[in-house]
């Protein structure tokens, strides 16, 4: 596939298609690095882990990064569209991460094609494993940004049907929650159903353990502190008639201050133990942290600057509340020590789901953006912040 060959939408619908989930993008990485060496920008990869760094220069002038996700979700597709997911196993892009690859490269595009119009450097970072929660960390470990300047600011944005179609939305400050997800083991020595008190019930000192954990938002976190927990799976037993010696579940939560983040870590270790000990059993239950997402903040000041393109371009940034969804976008703030600003976009819903109820939404496998209407606002916010922050930065 080349630079002439095909349009974004055809890009887009090629990417859709072919879905790959968290660190597995490898065609997917191909296929990026492949356009962005056809457009002369030097490019990087890692033998460590998927995903793409490439870096176009024009002049003097401030280094902005730009960041697109590249993992897909293993789901299997239900949206009955032409270019749905062929993947082998269930994986599908159901949250419009093909979206942002394709808006990311139609970026470049217009940054390309405009090169008398803005000054500087730009460094587009395709990043793995999104989803999980742990690509942009893994990125960033890998080495991979070495071979390119440090940015003085990152930026990135996201495709949602929750904003009207070609309109934006951001706030400063905590734009979307930290999340955490502990997977908990609980082992005991499993008996006959018939004779409960040789055994410890593994089943009811997790449902005791559960109902128990629902009370941490509830009554453990001041009310104006919003939070949320789920236990979201619970695997135990083969059949009714044995008391499993074996059990996991998984606790997932969402906060918005690292202070009610720490909190909900500690309630969940401490009832968690002190259950399993009431109910005697001897083997201390396994409390694994398998999932962590930082808090996506938006510097204040940088945001302003941000929401000026964005107003310029779409006449309003609609100011959003703060969204218990999580993403890791934030880590590359962090990683480069800059400021970082991330921003929704509205890219609509495929005419084939749009009229489906309930409306599909991300994560599910029937959801899909109008590519048109997505392409072209996520090209033209990203194009318009990119020009106006190039302008008005300090430089180096």
């Amino acid at each position: 596939m080349t630079t002439t060959e095909t349009s974004l939408r055809a890009l887009y619908e090629d990417f859709h298609r072919h879905p790959e989930t968290g660190f597995r993008e490898h065609r997917t990485t191909t296929v990026v690095a492949g356009l962005l060496r056809e457009r002369g920008l030097h490019v990087t990869t890692s033998e460590q882990v998927t995903g793409v760094v490439a870096t176009l220069r024009n002049g003097e002038g401030p280094v902005v990064a730009l960041r697109a996700d590249l993992d897909a979700l293993p789901l299997a597709e239900e949206t009955g569209l032409p270019y749905a997911s062929t993947a082998a196993e269930p994986a599908m892009h159901a949250c419009g991460h093909d979206v942002h690859i394709t808006a990311l490269i139609g970026t470049i595009d217009e940054l390309l094609a405009t090169r008398a119009q803005w000054s500087g450097t730009v460094v587009a970072i395709f990043q793995p494993a999104e989803e999980l929660g742990s690509g942009a960390r893994a990125l960033a470990a890998s080495g991979i940004f070495a071979d390119h300047p440090t940015p003085q600011i990152v930026l990135g944005h996201h495709t949602t049907n929750t904003l009207e179609p070609r309109h934006v939305g951001s706030r400063g400050g905590v734009l979307q929650a930290a999340a955490d997800t502990w997977e908990i083991t609980l082992r005991g020595p499993g008996g006959h159903a018939a004779a409960p008190h040789k055994t410890v019930d593994l089943v009811v000192l997790a449902a005791s353990t559960i109902l128990k954990l629902q009370t941490i938002v509830s009554r453990e976190l001041p009310p104006n502190q919003p939070a949320v927990l789920t236990v979201g799976s619970i695997h135990a037993g083969t059949v009714g008639n044995i008391i499993p010696d074996t059990l996991t579940f998984t606790v997932n939560a969402r906060s918005f201050t690292e202070e009610v983040r720490t909190a909900i870590a500690a309630a969940v270790r401490r009832i968690v133990l002190a259950e399993a000990a009431a109910a005697g059993l001897e083997s201390e239950p396994r409390i694994d942290h398998v999932v962590e997402f930082p808090l996506n903040v938006n510097d204040p000041a940088a945001y302003e600057v941000v929401s000026a393109a964005l107003s310029a371009e779409f006449g309003a940034v609609t100011e959003v509340e703060p969204v218990t969804g999580s993403e890791d976008f934030g880590e590359f703030g962090t990683h480069f020590g800059v400021p970082s600003v991330f921003w929704f976009f509205g890219g609509g819903l495929a005419p084939a789901v749009a009229e489906l109820s309930p409306t599909p939404n991300g994560h599910s496998p029937r959801y899909a953006p109008d590519p048109d209407i997505a392409i072209e606002t996520g090209v033209r916010g990203l194009t318009a912040v990119t020009r106006h922050v190039l302008a008005v930065w300090p430089r180096p």
